[in-house]
């Protein structure tokens, strides 16, 4: 260790040493906090002393030793070899002072070694050197005052040290020591930032001395064990930052060292600084350690003089670790349930109060329950639930009153939910009791409901349905929106538990149970979702739903009218809202530590992916939304995370790995709820794509079974005639294929663009070859206007295969390549090469750039506007009057496309024109080059990957 910042008091002692050589003996008092340098100041002079010639004799001095007689001086005597008659003379003394009786000290042992030493500093100085004197032995303390009482001509330096004690244990000696002419008092202090500067400059260079120092000298308060550790941690991190310094284990065992050196009191007393941390006053901590207030004042001063504390507070996080860390856990349980007391009865606010009834694991008081609960509602505020679990479980563990348990069991649930809720299951029973027994508050019956509902107990969530609208009435406002708003989203996806009785098993999507409120915000959003499935979308159902996600906060709760809002925005193919508030609300998530919520979120966004048929992405959200949630806390909505899974895998070809999740085991609850029909039809082109036929038909037929059963046969949710048009073209029936879709455009709401599309698309592919262009061309128009990729290269496909059944070779590859180009962005190239007319007829690496971009390279914008309008099947007086250019201009510039392009007649361009990476090409240019079909949806987490 340096030595640093001493050079003063080293001066001093070399001066006092001068005296003494003259033959003036002295007594110097070195004192200071623990670890601030006095052993290294004596190792220091003990050097200079003996290069000057003196014979130097040293002891340390210890609490073990301190009942142990002429201990030091043993030590003293033996410290460096003396002649074998003066040691002779030594032990008999020593052995003398062992005969001592009373703990006084024989002064004939006393005054015979004092003789001893007086008599070597005849020849030469003499200097002793005695650290820690607070812990000498009394014979050691007699003789050091009987010397120096005869110090006056003697060649004899007597040099102590002592660390401040709350209690000194020879005070008598401290007193008698000090008012003797030849003593003299040296004062040592922590080092200053400058001191620490120049220690640093010892282990690295100049320029990361001075910067490091300021933040070395803020953790260590200038003590130099503390900053050595600190040297020593980040010496083994290996990492040196100007702003801030490594703390480790070197530096957490260095504090304990410091506190160790002084009195045991000390070190309790920083067990409770360390404990009531930011409630620790003066009066509070002598309650706590059973001290005086002004004894506790001096040990903090005390700790602070050694640069552990500043502002009555430990300098560094990780000392105040390593102090409650040393504490023995049982005494630390004690302690802690002491500071609760303590600090209930001074009025401490309850987070804190109920931090130290946990590490106590609680107290039998109803006064520590409700601060336990209200720890709970804090933790919660601030998103932290792990804390509000934990305190909510020590109340329940601590808690008697049946009424309150209740409470204390619905807001556990609550906070279980947010990251566990398999967790909640067992709650289940306490609460359906509690609300048969009308013990139940409103809104945890609204929670029960969705616990009852995501674990299928769907005849349970019947009757708690039941008891809720029978007790509508007595509904606060903000529980009454909330069941109004959640209501068409839970008969949705839960058919059988919301039927009416005297429906049977199917109940559609009726009216709202509870009569909608015009100043209920949340409740505006209620019959959104079903207008778009049936009615279509308009702007004021598009506007409401908006409004209930501006208006919702996960604090809220109201998981199921936030998802209605958000399936609204979906179903009405407003992806880009729909993106909006999916990554706000995630964001909300995140903040919160809503594990569940970020899963379902990510499932919904996996969904909004597969309609926009971006399939990497669709997969990837998935594969988040089962990994922030394992199966088993999905409940029966395992059955959406999946379905999209597989769907997703099956449009890129990974067929193995798709295979590979029907290993999950399906919840039998999930066959009475929404998910089940999802999973199926996932399952079904799982079955398709592996060539069984036969499965994929049953899954499909089970779709349209149920869909028809509980009144929910609707195209834009569940195209299920679609899908077995799909299994009918497989199997060479193209009749029945096209009975099927007819039937389908037949149905309400398939006047969407996406599923009007999708249908155009199979009855396209159900018709004569020669029929198939104009209507699968339609197809094409109406997928790419709603933004699905992947349905648009099924139908460029079927395009493709269309012009290359009637001949027109070079139109087919031009579309091919089309298609190809969009099945590489959604990685869906395997599947398209089998799509395609003579599988891979279109030759060359995937990377190679394809020749209809060439080809496109030689048109002039004004040419490519007039191309794609063509290509759309616009008449030229069309095209001038969308371009505001004339007839005849129109004519030329076509003129000069057929050349250049190697096309004769207007139907060759077709679909033909080549699209960019995302799909949208030239079919989506428009007169001002300023609009685009579709967002490509790519959320913020996406993007920052």
């Amino acid at each position: 260790m340096g030595f640093v910042e001493r050079s003063r008091e080293l001066d001093i002692l070399r001066e006092l040493y001068s005296d003494t050589a003259g033959g003036r003996g002295r007594v110097v008092l070195v004192s200071g906090p623990g670890a601030t340098g006095k052993t290294e100041l004596l190792r220091s002079f003990a050097d200079h002393a003996a290069e000057a010639g003196a014979l130097v004799l040293s002891a340390a001095c210890s609490r073990a030793e301190r009942m142990l007689p002429a201990a030091v001086m043993g030590q003293l005597f033996t410290s460096v070899p003396l002649p074998l008659e003066v040691m002779r003379r030594i032990s008999a003394f020593i052995d003398l002072g062992v005969t001592t009786t009373e703990g006084r000290a024989d002064i004939r042992a006393v005054h015979g070694m004092c003789v001893e030493l007086l008599d070597i500093a005849r020849d030469r100085p003499l200097v002793l050197l005695v650290d820690d004197v607070e812990f000498a032995d009394e014979t050691t303390l007699q003789t050091l005052l009987h010397l120096q009482r005869r110090l006056t001509s003697a060649q004899i330096l007597v040099v102590l040290t002592e660390s401040p004690q709350p209690q000194h244990f020879n005070p008598e000696f401290r007193a008698e020591l000090t008012r003797q002419a030849c003593f003299c008092n040296i004062q040592l202090t922590p080092l200053s930032e400058a001191a620490v500067a120049e220690i640093l400059r010892g282990w690295t260079d100049e320029a990361t001395a001075e910067a490091l120092a300021p933040a070395y000298h803020r953790a260590s308060g200038g003590n130099p064990l503390l900053v050595h550790a600190l040297h020593q941690d980040q010496s083994v991190d290996g990492v040196t930052t100007p702003d801030e310094v490594v703390v480790g284990e070197r530096f957490r065992q260095a504090v304990l060292a410091c506190l160790r050196r002084w009195d045991p009191a000390i070190l309790e007393l920083a067990h409770g600084l360390a404990l009531l941390d930011d409630f620790a006053t003066p009066a509070l901590l002598g309650e706590l350690l059973d001290t005086k207030p002004v004894r506790v004042e001096w040990m903090l001063h005390a700790l602070a003089t050694s640069g552990l504390l500043a502002g009555g507070r430990f300098r560094h996080p990780a000392a105040r670790a390593a102090v409650l860390h040393a504490l023995d856990p049982e005494a630390q349980s004690t302690m802690h349930a002491r500071a609760a007391e303590l600090l209930h009865a001074e009025g401490a606010p309850a987070p804190a109060i109920g931090a130290h009834l946990i590490a106590a694991g609680g107290l039998p008081h109803p006064w520590a329950i409700t601060v336990l609960q209200e720890s709970a509602t804090h933790a919660l505020a601030e998103n932290r639930v792990d804390d509000a679990v934990e305190a909510l479980k020590l109340a329940l563990d601590t808690c008697d009153d049946e009424t309150r348990r209740i409470t204390l069991t619905a807001m556990l649930a609550d906070c279980q939910w947010r990251v566990n809720p398999a967790a909640v299951s067992r709650h289940l029973p306490l609460l359906r009791a509690a609300l048969r027994d009308g013990r139940l508050a409103e809104r945890h019956a609204a929670a029960l409901l969705r616990y009852q509902l995501w674990h299928g107990h769907h005849e349970q969530a019947r009757e708690t349905l039941r008891r809720l609208r029978e007790g509508q009435h007595q509904l606060d406002p903000a529980a009454a929106a909330d069941l109004e708003a959640a209501a068409e989203w839970l008969r949705l996806y839960f058919p059988v538990a919301f039927a009416e009785p005297d429906d049977g098993p199917a109940a559609g999507p009726a009216p709202a149970a509870v009569t909608p409120r015009a100043d209920s915000g949340v409740g505006l959003a209620a019959p959104s979702l079903t207008a778009v499935l049936t009615d279509g979308v308009t702007d004021d159902v598009i506007a409401r739903a908006e409004q209930v996600l501006g208006s919702y906060l996960l604090v809220d709760g109201r998981l199921e009218s936030a998802l209605c809002a958000l399936q609204t925005l979906v179903f009405a193919d407003r992806m880009d809202r729909a993106v909006h508030w999916c990554d706000t609300l995630a964001a909300e998530a995140g903040i919160r530590g809503a594990t569940t919520w970020h899963a379902i979120l990510s499932d919904v966004q996996s969904h909004i992916a597969l309609r926009q048929g971006n399939l990497p992405l669709a997969e990837r959200l998935a594969g988040e939304a089962l990994e922030a949630m394992p199966p088993h806390n999905w409940g029966v909505a395992i059955g959406s995370p999946l379905s999209h899974l597989l769907l997703a895998k099956v449009g890129m070809d990974k067929l193995d790995e798709a295979e590979a999740q029907l290993k999950h085991v399906m919840p039998d609850a999930v066959r009475d709820t929404w998910f089940w029909p999802q999973y199926l039809r996932a399952r079904g082109y799982l079955h398709l794509a592996g060539g069984r036929v036969h499965a994929a038909f049953a899954d499909f037929e089970t779709c349209g079974q149920l869909a028809t059963q509980w009144d929910l046969d609707l195209p834009t949710l569940l195209p299920w005639r679609g899908d077995l048009a799909q299994v009918y073209l497989r199997s060479g029936r193209p009749e029945m294929a096209r009975g099927m879709v007819t039937e389908q455009l037949a149905r309400p709401g398939a006047g969407n663009a996406r599923t009007r599309g999708i249908s155009l698309l199979l009855l396209g592919s159900a018709l004569d070859v020669k029929q198939r262009v104009n209507t699968l061309r339609q197809a094409a128009n109406l997928l790419q206007e709603s933004g699905d990729r992947y349905q648009l290269l099924l139908a460029l496909a079927a395009l493709s295969s269309a012009h290359h059944g009637r001949g027109e070779f070079n139109t087919s590859r031009v579309v091919a390549r089309s298609a190809m180009q969009l099945a590489k962005d959604i990685q869906a190239q395997a599947l398209c090469r089998r799509l395609l007319p003579g599988g891979d007829a279109l030759g060359g690496e995937e990377g190679e750039n394809p020749q209809g971009h060439e080809e496109m390279s030689r048109l002039s914008d004004a040419e490519q506007r007039v191309a794609t309008l063509a290509a759309l099947g616009h008449t030229n007086r069309e095209i001038g009057k969308k371009l505001y250019i004339t007839v005849s201009t129109v004519e030329q510039h076509l003129t000069r496309v057929y050349r250049k392009l190697n096309v004769r007649r207007r139907t060759e361009l077709s679909l033909g024109l080549p699209m960019d990476s995302t799909g949208t090409g030239l079919l989506a240019v428009a007169p001002s080059g300023a609009e685009r079909p579709w967002q490509q949806w790519e959320p913020a987490t996406a993007q920052a990957s």
